[in-house]
């Protein structure tokens, strides 16, 4: 089988690894190629991974009519050029730019539906466009509605990237953190107030906030700087950045936090959060907020704690146990590994969402 990746962005975000991911553990006998809809760094990812990857350019952001024409034109080529049996378009934007020149040539698509992007006008009329749909979560995979039975193939959630020997023990020098690109919809500024109503009990609590800047929030970083600082915890609070080696950060944490919110935009639900299932696979106890797949990737009272969103008290309440008492850390972090190990896994996940693309292929 040949397989056609196309990714509706070039950042080294959560889908975009799950992507790279997959394609890394993908079935002896099938062959892979990758087109990003807007450049960056996946590129270079991929075909250091031997997947050949292309990029477009000219299509950042919302796509126009015209912008949509052209990139049409562009992808029959690639497809006349290509022959792959199948398209695998992760992402609402790849799956809508890349559906008419998958009609018009008759080679099968499957969209990878991550997120709940605009879900109340294109999830079904881009489901009925599509050869069928993988979702990455139940909660995502909702919004199929009626369409669910005919289109959905399978639910596949995000596959965990860290070696299978990583286990760290939740760090006795106590910190709070997280691993998430620096966005308000992330919530980093909800952990810095929970970490500033944590203050008093344990004065030498620490707050990582690992992740990089996006185009939309470059100012973000220092919003939270200052926010820090007006607490009064402005020297606890540390911002590395992008983070290559998950694990190190990982190794410094006590609580993973995970504090997506839902901004009054519509923004901010999880599909799946695949750095908060890495924290599960070390051996961290989470502490997430509820809403959209959170309470598919976090087993409440077992491997973590749910906690209200966009409410920093609530997150301080669910994050103080385990703070105070080390013992329900440890017996919370180990849950959380045994439970990501059985449940996503690159080699338990990869075959399935593989399957389901070969499904569609065999309907050309």
């Amino acid at each position: 089988m040949k397989v056609l990746a196309v990714s509706s962005y070039g950042v080294l975000g959560g889908a975009e690894l799950s992507l790279a991911v997959f394609l890394e553990h993908r079935p002896a006998g099938v062959e892979a190629s990758a087109v990003l809809i807007e450049d960056g760094p996946l590129r270079a990812h991929l075909c250091e991974r031997g997947v050949p990857s292309g990029a477009a350019h000219g299509y950042d952001g919302r796509p126009s009519p015209v912008q949509s024409v052209r990139f049409t034109r562009s992808l029959l080529r690639l497809l006349e050029r290509e022959r792959p049996d199948v398209v695998w378009a992760t992402g609402l934007k790849a799956a809508y730019m890349a559906a008419p020149a998958c009609r018009i040539r008759h080679v099968p698509i499957v969209w990878h539906k991550v997120d709940f992007s605009l879900d109340a006008v294109l999830t079904r009329p881009l489901a009925v466009a599509v050869n069928g749909v993988v979702s990455v979560s139940e909660s995502v995979a909702a919004a199929l509605g009626p369409l669910r039975r005919r289109r959905l193939l399978a639910v596949v959630g995000p596959p965990v990237r860290l070696p299978n020997e990583l286990h760290v023990a939740p760090s006795e020098r106590l910190a709070v953190g997280t691993l998430a690109t620096l966005s308000p919809i992330k919530g980093q500024h909800h952990i810095v107030e929970a970490a500033a109503l944590l203050a008093d009990e344990f004065p030498d609590l620490r707050i990582v906030l690992a992740g990089a800047p996006t185009a939309d929030d470059p100012g973000y970083a220092q919003e939270l700087r200052e926010l820090a600082s007006g607490l009064g915890i402005g020297n606890r609070l540390e911002l590395p950045g992008f983070v290559a080696d998950v694990g190190a950060v990982l190794a410094r944490l006590t609580v993973f936090v995970n504090a997506t919110f839902r901004d009054e935009r519509g923004f901010g639900m999880e599909g799946l959060s695949g750095a908060m299932l890495e924290a599960s696979w070390a051996g961290l106890p989470v502490v997430a907020t509820r809403g959209g797949g959170t309470p598919e990737g976090v087993r409440d009272g077992l491997t973590g704690t749910l906690a209200d969103p966009g409410d920093p008290p609530a997150l301080a309440a669910a994050i103080a146990p385990y703070l105070r008492d080390r013992e329900l850390a440890l017996r919370t972090g180990e849950a959380g590994r045994r439970f990501a190990r059985a449940q996503f896994s690159p080699e338990a996940l990869a075959p399935r969402l593989f399957e389901a693309l070969e499904r569609a292929a065999s309907t050309r």
